[in-house]
């Protein structure tokens, strides 16, 4: 529940409206609720000015990282204006009289009634909440929506996962999320702002991104975040490993014993393939701050224990240059290189059933149909996973005990480096879409789809890690 502070209210009119129209009150010993303020627009986004409309009036305030603390009731406005006059942010009604002079950095707006939930209009697009307004460094205004944390993962949710997938992948999503978020409030700090709604930080879309199944995750995961024993800890995801995860060492600089790569047998596969022309890569390098002179031929220099690629070698007319790690796909454009499981020729290696779909288990009386995998996941009764060589696995129907047909000896695909891409073009084809780091957004469908609930899908993907 909002805690709205009626002591500091003012006067007796907004005592009797807040009376009148049921505004909620936090109760005693209640938790208290995590707020978080998401950049709508600012920097080269901001505006001039905006339109605000609300169908049930107004209520204007003060925020905090408490809550909002109501001052003035505006029962007869359905439409403000925020404009920037003179160096004050100020408020005009419906027409054009002027309500406040200046708003303040933490001059807070919201709807008079909540309780009718369709939120507030910004320009026509709809938001839960209140909005705040401040003036940006070049002279325009940065709008701001403030909410509760569950409701902006509620326009979050479909945005990152398709609100269609099954409820236990959605609220893994979910608490994957809300970690993200809670570890990286102020992120924006210096903008007057915690996070964007961009795929900067995770992508925002307001109420028009709600549906009944993603609001069902949120709320039924409501405050449960990953916890590296009594540390928080941050759930970075990814759409599909490619069939397997990464360290967070190999992709970024720092490691951390929750972010460890892992093999993944659930993401399906996931093939890709783009060709770039030696003038395109010329330019991309060049954007990057990096000049190559004309580009002779590009090599994989090396992999990681993930057999992903750990560095780019381009060599050019003016040397050497060298992209490691994830700028590899920073300068060349993570939509193009959608992962750094990849080869330089036109098609990636096959892997023996890890991350190309089902895989079946043929028993010692049958003829193989298909490659088994060399390991297998255990599920254990703690919810943890272990890993156990197939030959090692017994199934049993309760009258009779079988084992497993032999097992292929190699599992991981067989990389070819040695050729260089020359000429004038190198062709990139590769498995899976992301950074590889934490969840993948695909296995944790496919694991929903086989019946593992939320918290099976995160302790798998993250290490040693509760959900609470």
């Amino acid at each position: 529940m909002r805690n709205f502070n009626l002591q500091r209210a003012g006067s007796l009119l907004l005592i009797l409206s807040v009376l009148l129209f049921g505004f909620p009150v936090s109760s005693q010993g209640a938790e208290p609720e995590q707020y978080i303020r998401i950049g709508l627009y600012y920097g080269e986004t901001a505006k001039t000015s905006y339109t605000i409309t609300s169908t049930t009036g107004f209520l204007l305030g003060s925020v905090t990282d408490d809550g909002f603390s109501p001052t003035l009731p505006l029962p007869a406005y359905t439409e403000l204006t925020a404009t920037i006059e003179g160096s004050y942010v100020a408020l005009r009604g419906n027409n054009g009289e002027l309500i406040s002079s200046d708003v303040g950095s933490n001059g807070g707006i919201y709807p008079l009634d909540e309780t009718v939930g369709t939120g507030m209009l910004l320009d026509s697009k709809s938001y839960r909440g209140g909005f705040l307004f401040t003036i940006s460094q070049n002279g325009k205004l940065n709008a701001i929506n403030y909410v509760t944390m569950d409701e902006y993962l509620y326009g979050v949710l479909h945005k990152e996962m398709s609100q269609s997938n099954p409820l236990e992948s959605l609220k893994a999503q979910a608490v994957a999320a809300r970690s993200f978020a809670s570890l990286n409030t102020g992120r924006h700090a210096s903008d007057g702002f915690d996070l964007c709604g961009t795929t900067h930080c995770q992508v925002y879309d307001g109420i028009a991104a709600e549906y009944p199944s993603t609001v069902k995750a949120v709320d039924e995961t409501s405050g449960l975040e990953l916890y590296d024993g009594s540390e928080p800890v941050f759930g970075y995801y990814h759409k599909n490993s490619g069939g397997h995860t990464q360290n967070s060492v190999d992709v970024w600089s720092t490691a951390a014993g929750y972010l460890s790569g892992k093999p993944d047998p659930y993401s399906p596969g996931y093939p890709w393939s783009i060709t770039m022309t030696f003038d395109v890569l010329k330019s991309k390098l060049e954007a990057a701050g990096h000049d190559p002179g004309t580009i002779r031929s590009v090599r994989v220099g090396g992999r990681n224990s993930a057999s992903a690629v750990a560095s780019l070698i381009i060599d050019g007319a003016n040397g050497v240059i060298t992209l490691e790690k994830e700028r590899i796909r920073t300068v060349l454009g993570t939509t193009l290189v959608r992962s750094r499981h990849f080869v330089i020729g036109d098609s990636y290696p096959e892997t023996n059933g890890i991350g190309s779909g089902t895989v079946e288990v043929t028993l010692a009386n049958d003829k193989a149909s298909s490659p088994a995998p060399e390991s297998i996941y255990v599920l254990t009764a703690n919810g943890g996973v272990i890993v156990k060589p197939l030959k090692d696995i017994y199934l049993s129907n309760g009258t009779r005990t079988v084992t497993p047909l032999t097992v292929p000896t190699e599992g991981r695909p067989v990389f070819n480096d040695s050729v260089p891409a020359t000429g004038d073009k190198v062709t990139f084809s590769g498995q899976g879409f992301g950074h590889g780091v934490g969840m993948s957004q695909d296995g944790a469908i496919a694991m929903a789809k086989m019946g593992f609930d939320f918290k099976q899908i995160l302790t798998f993907y993250y290490t040693g890690i509760e959900v609470k």
